[in-house]
């Protein structure tokens, strides 16, 4: 009896030291805890932008579509969940579900609201420090725009011979039109009963501007203006290779010219730019005035992020020369990296710790963050081998009974991670990963606008540790990309002497622990924040 009594005295030890305020645990020591705080202040454009497709994100008036008061409603969400910056995809008028195709750049698409709606929106995003950009459709619009309408009819007269108006004049090459196919180099379309043509690189209900045209420079700086106008915090580009299709320095003027008119309205705008190429040609893409270029090769299952972790963190060195090459290619300018977008297939996998451990990746460069709607959730979604793109715009699932309708033409919507309402209340979760990883992101300036510094590599052991510099302070990063071994370091011996804040993927089993002598434990997929 006296030697079960002793036995039981051992075995509750670790417990009665966690009844006492700190969790001990005999492989990771004492729990480290943190105490971020939620009132950071956020006065530049090194924010974290939320990807939102407003007809598959919130329905506030109960038919089906999500709308722009739908995403009013979920400020408060946001905010919560460390976003300081929204990009809607395109909102305005539109025969597609998309709204890729625009048919009046200076309204609302009615099945997402109106005008008003969209200034309410701006207001209630400024009264919580979030900046919020519109997707802006430059290089083509919808064959059903009243431009191209316009346009065809005065291209019509030109090449009759007719005598031409003042408007007529402007409008006969708004669009870019072939009077000779042969002649085209491009993806072109015969006009409906006409005898000429259109460019179309996209579809073809999608004819190209003509950026040869003054007028269409015009035409778009009137609607930069309208909108800046109404409070809109600045513009996503789309396409930016097909302004001019084929000639990057011919677009790079472009965006230059763009850019500065932009920040003569508000200094404080910012563009991000969809420059789908390699790493050298959107390096050179910063040549402009445009403050940040997406950073595809962070992105997808092949993407630096995803890569540093094959081979069980085997690879890891691929990440930091990731967050070098985030850094560099941006010339002095903004980094924009992101995991997905609405043209992607979705990134949540059945491991969740290596869902979440991504985007804890993510959240460490440098720059501006985009994350796509839904991802907080692990949903998934594929858009390759023949499955349509609306299958990685699917609703968003707030719970069991709050969704919009799927948008039409998908094939397949599936929830494995469930719904925001379940994970709120899981600390485990996903969703409140990526709370806390934005939250440290928040909480530290030299995370997105420091410069950093290897300190070590060790593919052995699957460590990395690095600093980043930022106005004279300096933070150092461990992290562990094996995903089932820890390691102990020593902070002294690194230069530093308390942990800031602890990242991990499942803190019920597993947390950065503190042992003697300034040694702490990091856990597998672990990041802890040292100064």
């Amino acid at each position: 009896m006296k030697r079960f009594a002793k036995f039981l005295l051992i075995s509750l030890f670790p417990l009665m030291i966690a009844s006492c305020g700190e969790t001990y645990n005999p492989i990771y020591g004492t729990k480290v805890n943190d105490n971020l705080s939620s009132d950071y202040e956020i006065n530049d454009n090194y924010r974290n932008y939320y990807e939102i497709f407003v007809g598959s994100y919130s329905d506030s008036n109960n038919d089906g579509m999500g709308d722009l008061n739908g995403v009013t409603n979920k400020l408060d969400y946001i905010k919560d969940l460390g976003y300081n910056g929204i990009w809607l995809m395109p909102i305005n008028k539109s025969p597609s579900y998309h709204k890729y195709d625009v048919m009046d750049y200076y309204s609302i698409d009615n099945n997402y609201g109106s005008l008003d709606d969209l200034t309410k929106l701006i207001d209630e995003c400024h009264k919580r420090n979030i900046k919020l950009i519109i997707d802006l459709v430059l290089n083509h619009s919808s064959i059903f725009n009243e431009l191209f309408t316009k346009s065809v009819l005065a291209h019509e007269a030109y090449i009759n011979g007719y005598d031409l108006t003042d408007e007529e004049n402007k409008f006969k090459d708004f669009y870019s039109f072939y009077d000779d196919k042969k002649l085209a180099k491009c993806k072109v379309y015969q006009v409906p009963n006409k005898n000429f043509y259109y460019e179309a690189n996209f579809s073809s209900s999608m004819p190209e501007f003509n950026f040869d045209s003054p007028y269409v420079h015009e035409e778009i700086r009137k609607i930069a203006k309208f909108y800046l106008d109404k409070g809109i915090d600045g513009f996503r580009l789309d396409a930016v290779k097909y302004y001019y299709i084929n000639n990057q320095a011919k677009n790079i003027d472009y965006l230059t010219e763009f850019g500065d008119y932009v920040k003569s309205i508000n200094k404080d705008a910012y563009i991000v730019g969809e420059c789908w190429d390699s790493s050298s040609v959107i390096s050179s893409y910063y040549g402009s005035s445009v403050d940040s270029y997406f950073n595809f090769n962070a992105a997808t299952s092949n993407g630096f992020i995803a890569n540093s972790l094959n081979r069980d963190g085997g690879w890891l060195k691929t990440y930091y020369s990731g967050m070098e090459e985030n850094l560099s290619l941006a010339n002095g300018h903004l980094p924009a990296p992101f995991l997905t977008n609405h043209d992607m297939p979705r990134m949540a996998l059945s491991d969740l710790n290596i869902t979440k451990f991504r985007y804890g990746l993510l959240s460490l460069l440098n720059g501006v963050t985009f994350t796509y709607y839904g991802d907080e959730i692990g949903m998934t979604g594929t858009n390759t081998s023949g499955n349509p793109d609306q299958n990685v715009r699917t609703a968003m699932k707030w719970s069991d009974k709050e969704m919009t309708d799927q948008p039409v033409g998908f094939t397949k919507a599936e929830y494995p991670n469930g719904s925001v309402y379940e994970q709120e209340k899981d600390e485990t979760s996903i969703l409140n990963y990526y709370k806390k990883a934005n939250l440290i992101r928040n909480n530290f300036k030299e995370i997105s606008h420091g410069e950093p510094k290897l300190i070590s590599v060790d593919t052995e052991t699957k460590k990395i540790i690095f600093t980043k510099d930022y106005l004279g302070s300096r933070i150092g990063f461990v992290i562990n990309f094996a995903s089932a071994t820890n390691f102990e370091i020593n902070l002294k011996d690194l230069g530093f002497n308390e942990v800031k804040a602890v990242l991990n993927v499942d803190s019920k089993k597993a947390y950065v622990g503190m042992l003697k002598d300034g040694n702490i434990i990091i856990p597998p997929y672990g990041i802890a924040l040292i100064k």
